[in-house]
């Protein structure tokens, strides 16, 4: 075991064969900070692995020693490469010495649990965080040598070797050493940001990885750094718990981690979910330990950290430091007598961390590294703005389509989960954060941002830091091609990153979607699509859906309409040419889901967010709640009468899987008048149609008989704005998004009375807004309740496939139960 480098006994001259990563816990550890222990894989075992590889390409025959020349401008190469190196790394055998220092590990460390950490060492004293991820394994001799390679492999991903080129690192000078500590089970984990004035905390229950993750929303602590006084706290939206310990008051949901049969993911109740995880106890150790820490350094950084459960109790239980980051690596001072060289970080760093961060409601997951366009006021001239930017906006509205298609990435100072804009960015799969105050404040156009969908966070960097060229268009076309080609590369392979940790607050290239394996058994309830945009048709139809549960008509139009308001369209006579494309677009998606069913929405035009189309009525005080939806068409009709006749054009082209549904119904009178029209035109003559209302208007619930009888053959519980009506919330509002919840026992009990009367009375009831997707929790209820379809955004399928698969065996185990007790 001589080869491995303890932290506690790790010399300045080492430093390079253990990382930055290492060293820097190694200085807490002789300091007598309390790190868990571990030792580093030192960086010559890579080397020495890569050179008795029997590579197949000769191109990789010198790998340990040369530079790797390659076109990063290239995609398809850059992917094939990447592909080509970690498959041979992951297949070869690890050298006799390792095998055997590997072998005596499990024994040597008596741990459940290993978490392997990559620990860089650059030349010319380069840094970054986040490029290369960490891994999990089990504490066994197999888990352990397979692990050590995936983190080896980290090294040659398609956006490592992207980075390495773009950069001019040759990788004969990159220094890659492992850091191996146990991961411990723990009470709470988080992370805490020192600023200069300001301490800010974030903490969730169990292990860190749902909040890596995105997966809760953590508690927040504002800290006064020198009394250590709490300035302001909030409880977060706690939810799921990982646990290497069984949780008998927590429900057991899945298991994320199958090569990690101990690492066990629970969903807490609501009554567990009011609790903060840390006491004021465990909040105290965290800023006296940080305070002390303080003194020892200059400037700002960043702790990692958990609270071990060794111990139960508070007094006595243990705040754990898992990791330092470091504004300024000058910051550590050191006395001279010191055995420990001084931490020097050029000007030039690649990236200081931690970096500025802005906060907001992550509306659409992913991340995105590329520069700022900021938009200020409407009247910005959008056609000097470049493509693979973030937009920066004080709101955007979803007639920006094609300005949204050209971004890489959106940060908004207004709107919530529910806005359309959100909802086109999740169908497009483009990370956006909404409700950051002051963002085109405080964001420069230009600037590189790094945007977090699933923490709903912004990085701000700079142009030096970051390393973007002046071309920085080109930039960030190469970065998402390069990104794009790493996750066709890890789909393909199947080396996802399941078991990957990835650590807090590091800036990430690229991240990769939580993938949930579909059950090998089919689901009772139908799962649907909600889709808006003809370009994401062939990937949704390939998913395991049952059909679109609702086709958003305003959205799908918003390409065709040539920026004109359709009245426009119909007072220049273009009448037919509207019914032509609305049907175009109609036949596309009926066409890729036929035989199964497409529920099209008709027109529900709210006018704040289609104020740049040309002819639109006045700006109303209260859009939410002003002309839209059918009301809208008994006041003039001339719109739905097109839509009507583009239906009946694609009946006739063949395809009568299409279904219409109206929104925003608010009275059986508005339902009749709109049903004789439909009537009128024959589509009700068609054995295979079917007229729906969505049930978002609360006067739905107490007359959803009298609809019934009316001729409404379905309802499509619409949750947004049924909550938002409900509770008295603008939905669009993202300081009114911590009251905006359909857990609310009101909405509950309201999507609870829709469903059991429309079972009672014999007709299907679907739900198609985002309250399965932002809260699985209820999916359980649902099912259980009777629902007939869940619909949800394209980003959601695989997820809720698995989460209705659960709740239907659950129901399926209780009654086996119930019939055997009887």
């Amino acid at each position: 075991m001589d080869d491995l480098l303890w932290l506690d006994q790790i010399q300045p001259a080492a430093r390079s064969e253990v990382g930055e990563k290492a060293f820097y816990l190694s200085f807490l550890v002789q300091r007598g900070y309390p790190v868990i222990p571990g030792f580093t894989i030192p960086a010559p075992a890579l080397r020495e692995f890569l050179e008795t590889i029997d590579w197949i390409d000769p191109l990789f025959a010198d790998l340990a020693n040369s530079s790797l020349h390659l076109d990063v401008n290239n995609p398809r190469q850059l992917q094939l490469v990447a592909k080509a190196i970690r498959q041979g790394i992951l297949n070869a055998a690890l050298p006799p010495k390792w095998q055997a220092i590997v072998s005596a590990l499990p024994s040597y460390l008596e741990a459940p649990a290993l978490i392997l950490r990559p620990s860089l060492a650059l030349p010319n004293g380069v840094k970054i965080s986040g490029l290369l991820q960490a891994h999990i394994c089990n504490c066994t001799n197999e888990a352990i040598t397979s692990t050590v390679k995936r983190v080896w492999a980290e090294l040659f991903r398609a956006r490592s070797l992207l980075y390495w080129r773009r950069n001019n690192i040759e990788l004969q000078n990159v220094n890659l050493a492992i850091l191996v500590q146990p991961l411990l089970n723990c009470s709470a984990s988080g992370v805490l940001h020192a600023h200069s004035n300001i301490w800010e905390v974030q903490a969730t229950q169990g292990l860190g990885i749902a909040l890596v993750k995105g997966e809760v929303l953590p508690d927040y602590y504002r800290v006064q750094p020198e009394s250590g006084e709490v300035l302001t706290q909030a409880l977060g939206n706690k939810t799921l718990v990982y646990s290497l310990e069984e949780l008998p008051s927590a429900q057991l949901v899945e298991n994320k981690y199958e090569e990690i049969p101990l690492l066990k993911t629970y969903l807490l109740d609501e009554e567990q979910q009011k609790h903060y995880a840390l006491t004021e106890e465990l909040l105290k150790k965290i800023i006296l330990l940080t305070q002390r820490l303080g003194a020892e350094l200059s400037g700002e950084f960043t702790l990692e950290w958990i609270v071990s459960t060794e111990d139960s109790d508070s007094s006595t239980a243990q705040v754990y430091i898992t990791q330092i980051l470091l504004a300024e690596e000058k910051g550590i001072l050191i006395e001279p007598e010191d055995k420990i060289e001084p931490l020097n970080l050029p000007s030039e760093s690649l990236i200081v961390s931690p970096p500025t961060i802005l906060r907001g409601i992550g509306a659409s997951g992913g991340r995105a590294l590329a520069p700022a366009e900021t938009i200020a006021n409407f009247s910005h001239n959008y056609e000097t703005i470049l493509a693979n930017k973030v937009l920066v906006v004080k709101s955007i509205t979803p007639d920006w389509l094609p300005l949204i298609k050209q971004a890489v990435g959106i940060v908004a100072e207004q709107g919530g989960m529910t806005c359309h804009a959100a909802i086109i960015a999740r169908e497009l799969g483009i990370p956006s954060v909404v409700g950051v105050k002051n963002a085109t404040n405080l964001i420069e156009s230009g600037q590189p941002i790094l945007v977090d969908g699933d923490r709903g966070e912004i990085c701000l960097l700079n142009k030096q830091q970051i390393g973007f060229p002046d071309n920085i268009k080109g930039f960030g076309q190469e970065t998402m091609e390069s990104v794009s080609a790493d996750r066709e590369e890890r789909s393909r392979t199947g080396n996802s990153s399941e078991n990957e940790y990835p650590q807090y607050r590091e800036v990430k290239i690229a991240s990769q979607p939580i993938s949930y394996p579909l059950p090998q058994f089919p689901i009772a309830t139908q799962l649907m699509v909600n889709l808006s945009q003809p370009s994401t048709v062939e990937r949704a139809a390939s998913l395991p859906v049952d059909g679109v549960g609702l086709l958003r008509s305003e959205l799908m139009m918003l390409e065709i309409l040539e920026g004109q308001h359709p009245n426009k369209w119909l007072s220049q006579g273009k009448k037919q040419r509207l019914i032509e494309l609305i049907s175009e677009n109609v036949y596309h998606f009926a066409s890729a889901f036929a035989p199964r069913p497409i529920f099209y929405r008709s027109l529900d035009w709210r006018s704040h967010e289609f104020l740049s189309l040309a002819s639109f009525s006045p700006r109303e005080n209260n859009p939410m709640l002003g002309m839209r939806g059918t009301f809208s068409y008994m006041q003039d009709p001339s719109l739905f009468d097109v839509e009507l006749a583009a239906l009946v054009r694609v009946y006739q082209l063949g395809y009568t899987n299409v279904r219409l549904i109206l929104p925003f119904v608010r009275t059986v009178e508005e339902f009749s008048f709109c049903q004789k029209r439909v009537a009128d035109v024959g589509l009700l003559n068609h054995s295979g149609f079917q007229l729906w209302i969505v049930a978002e208007v609360p006067s739905v619930l107490f007359l959803l008989p009298d609809y019934v009888k009316a001729g409404v053959r379905g309802i499509s519980i619409g949750s947004n704005d049924l909550t938002q009506l409900l509770l008295g919330v603008d939905r669009d509002r993202a300081e009114m998004a911590t009251v905006f919840d359909e857990r609310h026992p009101a909405v509950m009990t309201a999507m609870f009375q829709l469903i059991q009367t429309a079972n009672k009375i014999g007709i299907p009831c679907a739900i198609c807004g985002q309250a399965p997707v932002q809260h699985p929790e209820l999916i359980d209820c649902l099912v259980r309740w009777g629902i007939t379809s869940i619909s949800v955004s394209l980003d959601a399928v695989e997820r809720t496939y698995s989460y209705i698969a659960r709740a239907e065996q659950r129901l399926l185990l209780e009654a086996a139960r119930k019939e055997i007790n009887n």
